[in-house]
Order: C-alpha cells, then structure tokens, then sequence
C-alpha cells in the first residue's frame, strides 16, 4: 500500500519519474499493473482537475486575475473559445508538454463543462497511462532485470515521444527542426559553448602568462565582475550626460513597480511610445522589446522576473557596435572593432506566406525557429506583393540581425566622439558602446547618432559574425582581444582600484543569466 501511495503523491510533482517508477516495480514483481495503474492514472487526472478549478476561480484572486486579463492569455482564450477546439486541446494537451498548464486553466476560466472536462480528462489521461506502462514493459523486458538502465532508457525514450508529438502538432517547429542542420555548416551559427572552446586554452594561457585566473575581472573597475557576466545596463547608462543629442531617455523600473508608479517615472523622464523595454541584466538580446503601447508595456512588466530599463526608441533606423577599449596608463583609447548591423527582411509576392518566405531565404532558413517564434501569430499570412516584411528589430546576432564589418566607418572624428562618452563613465576601460545612427557620413564624423547600450568586459567584436569572416580570422580576433582585455586588467590590478573578484557569485549569476527562460526568451 506504501508504495502505492508513493507513486499517486509523485503523479503531483514529475508524472514522468511515476510513471517509470511504477514500470520498474511492475517488473520486480512489487505491485501488479492494476494497481500501478490506477494510482497513476488517479493521481494525474487529479491534478488535471485541480488546474481546472484553479483557472475556475481565478477571478476572485487579484494576482490571477491579473494574469488571465493580459493579451497574452486573451488570445489563448479566444483560440479556444468553441468546444469542439476546447475537446480538442484537452486530449490533445495530454501529451504535449507545456500545453496543459495554460489549456486546462483556460478550461476553467471560461467555465467550460466540468462534466466534459472530467469524463475528456479522465478517458486521456487513462489511455495515456496504459499506453506508457503497457508498452513501456517490453522496454523493461529487454534490459533482463536491469532495471535501473531501463528505468533511464524508458526517461529518454517519453522525452523523445514527446519531443515528436511536439513537432507532429505544429508543422512550422517541424519545418524550422529540419532546417537545423544548415547551422553546422556556417561557424556564425554554431552553439556558443562549441564555438568559444578553443577560447579555454588560450584563457589558460593568459592566465598563466599574468599569475592568475582572475585578471580580467579587474577591468572596468565600478562594474560587477568587470562586466564578464551579471552587470547591471544602468550601471553605465546613468552617467551618460542627459543634455547630449547623442543620450537617450531611460529610466529604471524595479520589479513589481506599481502601474501608477510606471506612469510617473516615464513621464518624468518624457519617455513615451514607441519604446524599448530590456532586462537591467541582459545577455545576447534576452527579452529586448520594441513596445508601442501601455498594453503591451503593462503585460511585458507582467511577464517579466527582473527588474527593467525603459528606454526613449531610437528616431534612427541604423545601428552599429562600437568596440572601444583603451588601457589606463593611456589618455585616450582606440576603437579596436566597429560591426555594422542590418535587419533582415523578405518580401512578399501576394501569394506565400510568412513561414515560406522565410524558408525560401537561404540564410533566414538557417534560424527558422528563432524567427518562427518571434512571429508565430504571422506565419499563415500572405505577404502583399512587393511588402517589405523585417524578421527582427532587435540588433543582435543570436536573435537574427545580420552582422557585417564596419571597419571602413572608423575614423579619427568617431573615435573622438566615442572617447566623449567613454569618459563619462567612471574607469570605463573596454567594452561595446551599441548606437543607433542616421547615416553613415554623419557617424564618420561623429554627428547624429543615439547610444542604445553599453557593454563591459564580456563585450565582443562581434564583425567576427561578418559571413565573409573566415573561422581561422574570427579566433585571431577574438585572441586579441582576450589579450587586451588580460593586459588591462593586469594594468588596473596594479593600481588598486578594482574591486575584489567574488568567484562563487560569478558562478551563480552565469547559471542565472545562460540557463534562464520564459516567455519573453525572444526579442522583438
């Protein structure tokens, strides 16, 4: 009876880990299949009946009904307003993860027949249990008592079913999965962590060469960790001059700032829409969104887990990454990399849609996911003849921009600007200055452009991702640079000034910043 127990208590934390636990002690001949069985199957119908209720009376919770009131699960709602679509979702949901939290509460939100969802419910989670333990014996019987390997390889094959069931139901995921491979075949697109390993060697070295691991944690000396990892964007942001063209209106939002409060401090800083709203710690374009409205300011607050920087849109359509660095001993610095940014776009013929045009761009194919989810609500919409369509607004290269060298805008006026702003930055010694600009006379001169951000030490020449860039050219830069950023960190050591590197905070916040997720992942 214990382990009976067990199993219907472990249906409301991981039904996948009961599930295997209740194969494995079928095979040991611990408890018969009825009664692993129906204590699975009673415990998951359970649950599901309990987020019924919950949505049910969501109303009379300020903070769900908050929630439930947002665009975002209004549009939920309205896909499903009919029954036959409700059924659907409810049986279908069964099986594909992350769809059942947001269907069954939606069920009781718009009150649907508790009579419905319960014999749909009960019949689907009934077929859904019998189908695992009833086929996931014979996995079991293959491993000849070794249960512990069948345990794991009957994990991996549900992980793997429902990855495919994922798929099966939405046939843009499919499409864009297909796609995948082509990102091996261009280093621009290859997974960070993959890319960056011949970097571990080479930081080794450095290490070596200047007595420490810790070097680069002393650049920019006011910044947490030197700007490697976890640094606040207002931290640079709030000494820029206010009074200069070239500064933005920007205003920082702690989280869970009351909507009337929100209203104060955009006023007060004569921010008004459109605007950018970003997380204070961002990394590779995280959550960067374009907002045109006190709605959908309102429902990305919502959404939001941190605190944010709202910031006055930029009235310029182009936008380049300033790499500037310069060592403390010098009283100016030198801009060591400039990457001219453009927005990708397909155009329509009156006749294709949305996802077919961006599968028949041969490098927008590459990152079909990435653009699929940013317009899955456009992607069944044809495209006016001759429309000019843009994929991504956000300049960053993970969420789609497309990176070019920007060598040629270099010059001595530029520089002289960007030293301007550097030096408004207290012990601002490497990093990215990102800006909007008009033209590309005018930013040769050093006129006519708006900072959108700054960056510290984890900054990176990212011309690298220039298609014409070859990989052995894009390590020599990438080299340098860690040899720049070891030589100014060495530099500062030195003098004092740097704080003292917390190595199990850096730790932490690299696991807060690379592992995190939720609805906002994508940027506009």
């Amino acid at each position: 009876m214990a382990l009976i127990l067990t199993l219907f208590f472990t249906t409301f934390i991981l039904e996948d880990v009961a599930l295997a636990s209740a194969l494995a002690l079928i095979s040991q001949g611990k408890i018969h299949f009825v009664e692993g069985f129906l204590a699975c199957s009673l415990g998951i119908a359970i649950g599901d009946i309990g987020l019924y209720f919950l949505g049910r009376f969501a109303h009379k919770n300020s903070y769900f009904k908050q929630k439930i009131d947002s665009p975002q699960f209004k549009d939920f709602f309205i896909k499903l307003s009919n029954n036959k679509k409700m059924d659907m979702a409810i049986i279908i949901s069964r099986a594909i993860p992350g769809t059942r939290l947001p269907t069954y509460l939606a069920a009781g939100v718009m009150k649907y027949s508790i009579h419905r969802f319960f014999i749909l419910t009960v019949l689907s989670v009934s077929a859904w249990v019998f189908a695992s333990l009833y086929f996931g014996q014979a996995f079991f019987s293959l491993f000849k008592g070794q249960w512990i390997w069948a345990l794991l390889f009957f994990l991996v094959i549900l992980s793997v079913l429902k990855k495919i069931l994922i798929l099966a139901n939405d046939r843009w995921k499919l499409k864009a999965t297909l796609q995948a491979w082509r990102k091996w075949l261009h280093f621009e697109f290859w997974p960070a962590w993959f890319f960056y390993l011949p970097i571990i060697p080479y930081y080794v070295f450095l290490s070596i060469r200047y007595r420490s691991l810790l070097i680069p944690f002393y650049a920019n000396p006011n910044v947490k960790h030197g700007g490697l990892i976890g640094e606040s964007k207002w931290a640079f942001l709030k000494f820029l001059d206010s009074a200069s063209p070239a500064t933005l209106s920007a205003t920082f939002l702690n989280h869970g700032l009351a909507s009337s409060e929100v209203r104060a401090q955009l006023n007060a800083n004569k921010i008004c829409f459109p605007m950018v709203a970003k997380p204070d710690v961002g990394q590779r374009g995280f959550a960067v969104r374009i907002l045109k409205n006190e709605a959908e300011l309102f429902s990305y607050l919502d959404l939001s887990e941190s605190d944010v920087i709202a910031q006055q849109k930029s009235k310029y359509t182009s936008e380049a990454g300033v790499f500037y660095l310069r060592y403390p001993s010098q009283k100016q610095g030198q801009i060591f990399s400039i990457t001219d940014k453009k927005f990708p776009f397909v155009i329509g013929d009156g006749q294709t849609r949305l996802g077919d045009l961006i599968l028949q761009d041969s490098r927008a194919r590459i990152i079909a996911g990435t653009y699929f989810s940013r317009h899955q609500d456009s992607l069944d919409t044809v495209i006016a003849k001759d429309e000019k369509y843009f994929l991504s607004e956000c300049g960053n290269h993970c969420q789609g921009a497309i990176f070019l060298n920007g060598a040629h805008l270099a010059t001595t006026e530029l520089l002289s600007a960007i030293e301007k702003i550097a030096q408004k930055i207290p012990d601002f010694y490497f990093g990215r200055i990102d800006i909007r600009y008009k033209d590309e006379n005018s930013l040769k001169k050093g006129l006519h452009f708006e900072i959108i951000e700054v960056n510290g030490a984890g900054s990176e020449a990212t011309h690298i991702w220039d298609a014409k860039t070859n990989l052995i050219e894009a390590y020599r830069v990438l080299f340098a640079q860690w040899e720049h950023l070891f030589a100014i960190g060495a530099e500062l050591k030195k003098t004092g000034k740097s704080r003292k590197p917390e190595c199990l905070e850096f730790i932490l916040d690299c696991i807060k910043v690379y592992f995190r997720k939720g609805p906002l992942t994508t940027s506009s």
